[in-house]
């Protein structure tokens, strides 16, 4: 499981242009066609060199208005990701009772089991290298993978700081996979 970075904004505007900094976007051409902008951060990109969707998503932006609009959730990455969703379905059937299809999951479920599962083998959020969000550090949401956490707004106090910092102090363990130059597990097991 790749460790996972954090980047704590600011506001809901902030957080949108860091993810599309580091992820990739697609920016709209004056002729109305659009072409895609990569990420900046090789490791946190969510398109290949090609402008392919990755097979899963490295980075996740989550704040109030991704998880009420489940815009993050592209369709070709909720596509990629059908054999975690339908586990998520089996789950929820499993704890309901109650019988669902695939599609009858919204988005926004799908967006929020993410983030709850980042550094979960096997479960959606898995492969989540780097969650970019505004103010989920404070709502009791925990990731035993975080390694990093770079805050790009101000911390009115100094609780709300060390609530943020401390989240980055619960890995489980510091011994990690190896990792080539381009961010892909090695058989290293140092």
């Amino acid at each position: 499981v790749p460790p996972a970075f954090i980047i704590v904004c600011q506001n809901t505007s902030i957080s949108k242009l860091v993810y599309d900094y580091v992820s990739g976007f697609e920016r709209t051409k004056e002729d109305g066609s659009t072409i895609l902008e990569n990420g900046r951060c090789k490791l946190f990109r969510n398109f290949d060199d090609n402008g392919n969707p990755l097979p899963h998503m490295n980075t996740l932006l989550i704040d109030s208005q991704e998880i009420e609009s489940g815009e993050a959730i592209d369709p070709s990455f909720r596509k990629l990701l059908a054999p975690e969703i339908e586990r998520f379905r089996r789950e929820r059937i499993e704890r309901t009772g109650r019988q669902e299809s695939v599609d009858d999951i919204k988005d926004e479920e799908v967006l929020r089991e993410v983030m709850n599962t980042v550094g979960k083998v096997g479960q959606l959020g898995a492969n989540i290298r780097c969650v970019v969000s505004v103010s989920m550090l404070t709502e009791g949401w925990d990731a035993n993978t975080v390694t990093h956490i770079m805050g790009l707004r101000a911390f009115g106090s100094q609780l709300l700081c060390e609530q943020v910092a401390g989240r980055a102090l619960r890995r489980m363990n510091y011994f990690l996979q190896g990792y080539d130059k381009d961010g892909n597990p090695t058989n290293d097991k140092r």
